[in-house]
């Protein structure tokens, strides 16, 4: 439910545009990176599928124009279910482990002599 980074690198948009057997060098993965700033890997899937379909639409391939009028009306979960992610992380603090590495400006533990 976290995104993938602030802004995901640009190697993220290849792995949906292989999925569905495209070739990342037809799209612009450093621009699609840049426009997908907090987005999950499932979030930049769906976007992908759904710009398939807008090409599909006009009997064409998906092009980054595509993707970017997806991405304009895209709202991905991290703000139509804020609070709730909100309440989750107030109640995990302290009970659960971080999945992945903590964020830099959280305080780092001290590590112990082994």
């Amino acid at each position: 439910m976290t995104p993938i980074s602030p802004r995901p690198p640009p190697r993220f948009w290849n792995i949906p545009i292989r999925k569905h057997r495209r070739n990342p060098a037809d799209f612009d993965t450093v621009q699609l990176a840049r426009a997908s700033d907090g987005l999950t890997g499932s979030e930049i899937e769906a976007v992908f599928v759904e710009s398939l379909y807008e090409g599909f639409d006009r009997e064409a391939e998906p092009t980054d124009l595509d993707i970017a009028r997806v991405l304009t009306e895209f709202v991905p979960l991290s703000k139509t279910m804020a609070e709730q992610i909100t309440a989750l992380r107030t109640w995990a603090k302290g009970r659960a482990r971080f999945a992945t590495s903590p964020a830099v400006s959280e305080p780092r533990l001290r590590k112990l002599a082994a």
